[in-house]
């Protein structure tokens, strides 16, 4: 659906909302009129509009019911309570009001304004129509019936001609958040992203927004593409004072789609602070944690959102994929298998829990999981792959062997399963063919470390020590800490004669054997309720 179509199919139900706006203008106007006319001169202090205007319509109901018994007063009294009855949504009372109010004063343009925005909410756009443009043929700046006038054309898709209705009060809609917001919809709809670029200079010259207007404004300027003015909006009704949680989740979703990592981080922190249930905080904080590689940090957040939603899929389904990274597979088999549980159709979660397997040795699960995953989906070269290393594991290599050469001709420009054929090779003592499969491998992937190690052992068990000493010196610069890289270059030193710097690798290996001793001898697993 395009933009125009998009806006219009929200417009009619946003236009009963927009009405209490135009109404609580037209108390404003109400309060002109009478300044105009001098006719409230009387005894009865005429207070009910400005009580009106500040909210309370019990305390107007009560004065402008007062002013009913004064003949100069008892048009804008009756004219005020059709209002509070149209706010009520007591529709049948506020027209019979309107209407009275207008037979004594067929002139008090407020309530002719009232009665057209009442015609409006009760779906008698033609009838509302009419009584917008009869104000407006006595007075055509007339800001009340403008903004009614266009906000009816806008509601009926009509953008072009909602902007003429506003045309005559253009400088009064450009002084007021609705009024920028009413015009905004329109350029937007109508693809006017000049005129919307100019009125965004408009609304920063507001002096006082609400949240919830700045992020609507904000979410008009996002769709048409114009994305730091829609962060200056937010950031603008912020410094001002308008913080809410949606304000800030709205600050937050901006930053991030950004690419903003620090904005976004700290505007779903200040969410949060707002509204301590945010469970949609703490996973988005744990994405941005993930992505700045603080793995342990976005498993703290995991954890407290699995503590709030301990039946929620998608949490699960993190909190076990990063409880994997981390190799907590204790605790990252039991989540993923309650996210396949909770949803049994998503794939991706099939996939993780079955690498989740692998990696506790649970071969025949991983392998169930793999086949049913491969029924679906028989031409997915990762699938492919993924049943192919698994039998690779289990030595079963004629079947590997099968699925690789599958996955290698379904993506011919990947490295992963290439690199296995060569296990497989050098697991069958093909060294010349593992050679020529590694030295690929490292050719397509020149920092695919495991690819190094292998091709540099099976280079030294074949003599060919120039080039292993390149392979296994190039295994160390990606990851000084190989065991592999390290025992070999020790091996391959020895052999060339030099023993005192075979024996330094050597001790470096033992030196690293017992650090991966300390910690394979521990059961990692942390403690959350499960």
């Amino acid at each position: 659906m395009n933009a125009s179509g998009m806006l219009l199919n929200s417009a009619k139900s946003q236009l009963r909302a927009f009405l209490c706006v135009g109404l609580l203008t037209c108390h404003c106007l109400l309060s002109q009129e009478i300044s105009k006319d001098g006719q409230s001169d009387s005894n009865q202090d005429w207070g009910s509009i400005e009580t009106l205007n500040a909210g309370d319509l019990q305390e107007a109901e009560r004065e402008a019911t007062i002013a009913l018994h004064d003949p100069s007063s008892r048009p804008q009294a009756l004219a005020t309570l059709g209002s509070i009855r149209f706010y009520q949504k007591r529709y049948a009372e506020a027209a019979q009001l309107l209407n009275s109010a207008l037979q004594i004063k067929p002139d008090l343009l407020s309530a002719r304004v009232s009665l057209g925005q009442l015609y409006a909410a009760t779906g008698r756009e033609a009838r509302a129509r009419e009584a917008f443009e009869a104000v407006l043929g006595k007075d055509p700046r007339n800001y009340s019936a403008g903004f009614a006038l266009a906000q009816l054309e806008f509601a009926q898709g009509d953008f072009n001609a909602s902007l003429i209705a506003a045309e005559p009060a253009l400088p009064d809609f450009k002084r007021t958040s609705e009024g920028i917001l009413l015009l905004a919809r329109d350029y937007a709809a109508l693809g006017k992203t000049d005129l919307l670029l100019a009125i965004a200079g408009d609304w920063s010259n507001l002096a006082k927004l609400s949240a919830a207007s700045s992020i609507e404004f904000a979410a008009i300027l996002v769709k048409s593409g114009l994305t730091q003015q829609a962060l200056d909006a937010l950031i603008k009704a912020k410094d001002s004072g308008a913080v809410s949680y949606e304000m800030s989740m709205a600050l937050a979703n901006l930053y991030s789609s950004n690419g903003d990592a620090d904005g976004a981080f700290s505007s779903y922190e200040a969410a949060r602070a707002l509204n301590p249930g945010c469970v949609d905080c703490l996973l988005q904080l744990a994405m941005i944690s993930r992505r700045r590689n603080d793995l342990e940090g976005s498993l703290a957040y995991l954890i407290k959102a699995k503590q709030k939603q301990p039946g929620n899929a998608g949490i699960l389904f993190e909190f076990g994929k990063t409880c994997l990274e981390l190799d907590l597979d204790d605790d990252a088999i039991p989540a993923l298998e309650e996210a396949k549980r909770l949803q049994p159709g998503n794939q991706s979660y099939a996939y993780v829990l079955a690498s989740a397997f692998v990696a506790k040795k649970r071969y025949e699960e991983a392998g169930n999981l793999f086949k049913s995953l491969l029924a679906r989906h028989p031409s997915d070269p990762d699938l492919n792959y993924a049943m192919g290393s698994l039998l690779f594991l289990e030595t079963k290599l004629d079947e590997a062997e099968i699925y690789l050469n599958k996955s290698v001709k379904l993506r011919p420009d990947q490295s992963v399963a290439y690199y296995c054929l060569g296990l497989i090779a050098a697991e069958r003592h093909q060294d010349d063919q593992a050679i020529t499969i590694l030295r690929d491998v490292v050719r397509r992937a020149p920092e695919y470390i495991a690819a190094y190690e292998t091709l540099g052992k099976i280079l030294v068990e074949d003599g060919k020590y120039p080039e292993a000493q390149q392979v296994l010196e190039k295994a160390l610069s990606l990851n000084p800490n190989s065991i592999a890289a390290h025992y070999q270059h020790g091996i391959l030193l020895s052999r060339i004669g030099k023993q005192d710097q075979a024996k330094e690798e050597f001790a470096i290996v033992r030196q690293l054997n017992m650090q991966e001793g300390g910690k394979s001898g521990v059961d990692l697993r942390i403690l959350t309720p499960h």
